[in-house]
């Protein structure tokens, strides 16, 4: 993401895909075809779908208000469509949204277009929840708990798991000062995510059944991690020289079954990198 933009790398070449201007969280099909993302209105979004070449472009989500912009009853009827990812088989997409409550839930649609469902599992905890990712078969979830730190004065993110068949919701890594933006590995495995520690952003794995997560990066400024769709290496976005650049890493696992990181190596950089939208890598 540039400016609202959608653009692709390939091939060692950046080029625009989508001119939208007001653009948000572009994620591939994990076949590639099609790429879901948001459009960012006032005090709403709304949730989209286009072919891999940028044409063909389907609306899934309404949710501007039928009222004067700026209004009371304007406000209280906006509801934004947020972090978008799809199911392993392409024909839902899982998406954070405040539709029909004052939080953030997360909610399922076709992909094809349809009526969305919320993930009444997700409300349990209390408070907003962000960013999913599924588990590669499809029957789990894992994403972001906003709650408030035992300060009791600022705020932190955890990572949990909703089981989409029973319903029931496992914490993955709690405490400390936070962590977000997980990603399932494609092998099902481990899940990548960002943890914060102080003024410092890593990239950590953990094992998806649960355990002690490790830390792979030491730069304190990464964001935004994405597998390759062979689970081989990692790309995030790192702060260098003022700006965020792509770099990637070669992941492994030792013979004893302890993750193991290759130094990072810059892949690419392009102006004004939406560091929130993220990366999304396809087949």
């Amino acid at each position: 993401m540039q400016d609202g933009d959608i653009y692709v790398w390939e091939n060692g070449k950046v080029r625009r895909l989508l001119e939208l201007g007001n653009a948000a969280w572009p994620r591939w099909s994990p076949d590639g075809s099609r790429i879901a993302f948001v459009r960012l209105g006032d005090a709403y979004s709304d949730l989209y779908v286009a072919r891999s070449d940028g044409q063909g472009i389907v609306q899934l989500t309404r949710n501007q208000p039928g009222f004067v912009p700026g209004s009371y009853q304007y406000v209280q009827n906006a509801v934004w469509a947020l972090s978008p990812t799809w199911s392993p088989d392409g024909t839902a997409l899982v998406y954070a949204s405040d539709l029909n409550s004052l939080k953030n839930f997360l909610w399922r649609i076709p992909s094809a277009g349809g009526t969305p469902q919320r993930i009444e599992a997700t409300t349990r905890l209390g408070d907003n929840v962000d960013q999913p990712s599924f588990s590669p078969d499809g029957t789990r979830i894992v994403f972001i708990h906003r709650v408030t730190r035992e300060d009791g004065l600022q705020r932190r993110t955890d990572l949990w798991i909703v089981d989409l068949r029973t319903g029931n919701l496992a914490p993955l890594v709690q405490g400390g000062d936070g962590q977000y933006a997980p990603v399932w590995s494609p092998d099902g495995l481990w899940i990548a995510y960002v943890g914060r520690h102080g003024e410092a952003n890593d990239l950590f794995v953990v094992p998806a059944s649960g355990g002690q997560p490790v830390q792979l990066t030491d730069s304190g400024v990464v964001a935004a991690p994405t597998w390759s769709p062979d689970g081989r290496t990692l790309a995030f976005l790192q702060l260098d020289q003022g700006k965020f650049v792509v770099y990637t890493l070669e992941f492994s696992v030792s013979p004893e079954g302890q993750p193991r990181a290759g130094q990072p190596r810059k892949l690419f950089e392009a102006e004004n990198i939406d560091t929130v939208s993220g990366l999304s890598w396809a087949r």
